[in-house]
């Protein structure tokens, strides 16, 4: 399975320098996430967006991904710059939130229906939009049900199962792959001490059922990209993005 590093793990951090990492760990994809604090976000201009792309060309590190804040529950704004961005940075897939909080229910229709739009406005573009397992839509079921209500199809449309919400929210690994076995195209691994204490810590050194999660998805079929979503912008104290990253190769290398 093909890994990649989401620059939510080095926020801020310059692309040479973020290339120069992963080059440094022999990761060869990376995932871009998309805010006006990172280097790379959808109002960056012409100029910017191809030097990005032959910054990271030459260091031999491909886009996995752009990790997008568009939100279906809102109607997905954003949604036809991102994907023009997606488009100038040969980015394969975009990376969108549900939204919604509380109450599942109140926002499947809504999130459906502006999801069965993003797919129509990105028809033809060879970009995939992927949902995240998130916000109001935590569970793999949860998530489901909105890709059946709008009339999601592989490879148009996709999910991304984030190791620790449906975990969180009480869902078993067996009943979460069985219910994005249809449409799984991402993983994102990250570990913490507990449903509570979310604070990122080495995968593998926490209570997230990590092995279980790739070897589930491995046996529905599942083939990658494999993401380290390791949340040092939101969290000071995160651990060592350097040992998250070893440590996450380890994992892969060994599964079982």
């Amino acid at each position: 399975m093909p890994f990649a590093v989401s620059t939510l793990g080095f926020p801020g951090l310059p692309l040479a320098a973020v290339a120069e990492l992963l080059t440094r760990h022999e990761v060869r994809y990376v995932q871009l996430r998309c805010a006006e604090d990172e280097p790379v976000h959808a109002g960056i201009g012409t100029a910017a967006r191809r030097a990005a792309r032959r910054l990271l060309t030459d260091a031999g590190i491909g886009v996995a991904g752009l990790a997008t804040y568009v939100r279906l529950t809102d109607g997905a704004p954003g949604l036809r710059e991102h994907l023009q961005l997606a488009l100038d940075l040969g980015a394969p897939a975009l990376r969108l939130m549900p939204g919604g909080e509380g109450d599942v229910e109140r926002w499947t229709g809504p999130a459906a229906e502006a999801l069965a739009g993003a797919v129509e406005t990105a028809a033809g573009s060879g970009v995939r939009l992927l949902v995240e397992t998130h916000d109001a839509f935590l569970r793999g079921g949860d998530l489901a049900a909105l890709l059946h209500a709008a009339g999601a199809t592989v490879p148009a449309a996709g999910a991304i199962w984030d190791a620790m919400h449906p975990w969180r929210a009480g869902e078993t690994v067996a009943r979460t792959a069985a219910a994005l076995a249809p449409w799984l195209a991402e993983v994102q691994i990250k570990d913490a001490a507990s449903p509570q204490q979310r604070r990122p810590l080495v995968p593998g050194q926490g209570a997230v059922p990590l092995r279980d999660i790739l070897r589930a998805a491995t046996g529905i079929g599942f083939a990658g990209p494999v993401v380290l979503e390791h949340e040092a912008r939101w969290y000071a104290d995160a651990a060592p993005i350097d040992e998250a990253i070893a440590a996450s190769k380890r994992l892969l290398s060994n599964p079982v």
